[in-house]
């Protein structure tokens, strides 16, 4: 049960969220000379504050801020905890400039201080310009689409099976014909660098960092709905390099080595409109490739791309898994809406891991309950159900649950 002093806590900081009503603001500048009926350039600084509240009630989940439901302890160790913090907290420069053929330099650079290991370090989220058809810098991953968020949702890494990545790119769009919503988008993308290695290697193998030599190719194809609504099929292809040495056959030097991956998604986000002007949407995503793991922000970083292989002289070997989510957004008046999100992914094929699973399943399941009392300010609650499941090469299983309670703010100035 939740401590009563937890309660008390989250009680008065509603209260005192409710008691704030200073006019949110907006700083922007314009030029006062103009192209194509609008300032030739227009420049604002947009923030937003983020208190995240967490109580953990059931479940291990090493202190992360975000619900990573694949590192709970399946043994059964259960942490209680409460925290909160402001890390999630943005600065976020946006400048259009207007040229006299009609068309538009955008830019926009963006952090938080979301830092590692759980710091308040200032941290680079997006970086970017983007001229016609052309966008150059750090955003969403092609593989994804940077339209697709489940909204409201206080959990910023989101469901467990959600493709959703930033990446250094290069990315070019067009339409196939003007005025009917298609389009495809081609891009060159690139992850600064993260180990492709299971949690932990056999002293005998070992599997190292080795730079990568060609970017990840990423295409898709995107039909918008005149409502705003989108489907989009997106595909990867990726080559990991590495270095290998095998130890125990008296290796002393590394090779590299390479495996290439890839996936497919898929993306729908569809909205119902009412006679009340009200707006519902349901988005959902399904994803299947090898190799694809640091693609889900929610599992990104965890060494699940692949692993150093105990059956085969400790070679990469690269994870296949299927993920996906479902997720429902209904606004019963202007300012209270409710969403429910049921999340998953699955790995397998794993035998021969350190770890020692042959399979592993994570289940994720969000209730998130908000209220806007201005257009600016924004309070919400958000229950958290989770599920992972081991599967060994024996065929026998092993589990645990995971049970967290968020509640947070958001106010824009």
């Amino acid at each position: 049960m939740i401590h009563k002093n937890t309660l008390f806590l989250i009680f008065s900081c509603t209260c005192i969220l409710l008691s704030y009503s200073a006019k949110a603001q907006l700083m922007a500048v314009e030029t006062k000379d103009s192209l194509n009926g609008k300032p030739r350039i227009t420049a604002r600084l947009i923030g937003r504050l983020k208190l995240n509240g967490i109580t953990d009630i059931k479940g291990n989940l090493a202190g992360n801020s975000s619900f990573l439901i694949h590192k709970n302890d399946v043994n059964g160790k259960d942490i209680p905890s409460f925290s909160m913090d402001m890390r999630q907290s943005q600065l976020r420069f946006v400048n259009t400039t207007q040229f006299s053929n009609g068309k538009e330099l955008k830019s926009m650079l963006e952090g938080d201080f979301d830092g590692p290991n759980n710091t308040s370090q200032f941290r680079l989220r997006h970086a970017w310009i983007q001229y016609d058809h052309w966008m150059i810098g750090q955003n969403w991953s092609t593989f994804g689409d940077s339209s697709l968020w489940p909204a409201s949702l206080l959990d910023w890494d989101g469901p467990t099976g959600m493709v959703l990545s930033r990446r250094i790119q290069v990315r070019y769009t067009g339409a196939f014909k003007k005025d009917t919503g298609a389009s495809y988008e081609i891009a060159l993308e690139y992850m600064e660098p993260r180990r492709a290695y299971d949690y932990t290697l056999s002293p005998d193998h070992g599997i190292d960092y080795a730079p990568s030599r060609v970017p990840d190719v990423t295409g898709g194809i995107r039909y918008a709905f005149k409502n705003g609504g989108f489907m989009k099929l997106a595909g990867l292809y990726r080559n990991i390099g590495y270095n290998s040495q095998n130890i125990a056959a008296g290796e002393t030097t590394s090779d590299f080595h390479s495996r290439s991956g890839g996936g497919v998604t898929a993306i729908t986000s569809v909205f119902f409109r009412k006679n009340s002007g009200l707006v519902n949407n349901l988005q959902a995503q399904w994803s299947l490739g090898k190799g694809i793991a640091s693609y889900f922000l929610a599992v990104g970083g965890s060494g699940l791309d692949g692993f150093a292989n105990s059956l085969n002289n400790g070679q990469l070997e690269l994870l296949p898994v299927h993920a996906g989510f479902i997720s429902y957004q209904r606004f019963f008046t202007k300012k209270f809406n409710a969403m429910v999100i049921t999340s998953y992914n699955h790995f397998y094929d794993g035998a021969g891991t350190q770890a020692g699973w042959d399979k592993m399943t994570n289940y994720q399941f969000t209730l998130n309950v908000s209220y806007n009392f201005l257009d600016y300010l924004m309070v919400a609650v958000e229950p958290q159900f989770g599920y992972k499941e081991l599967e060994y090469t024996d065929n026998s299983t092993q589990g645990a649950n995971a049970v967290r309670i968020n509640f947070g703010m958001l106010f824009n100035f």
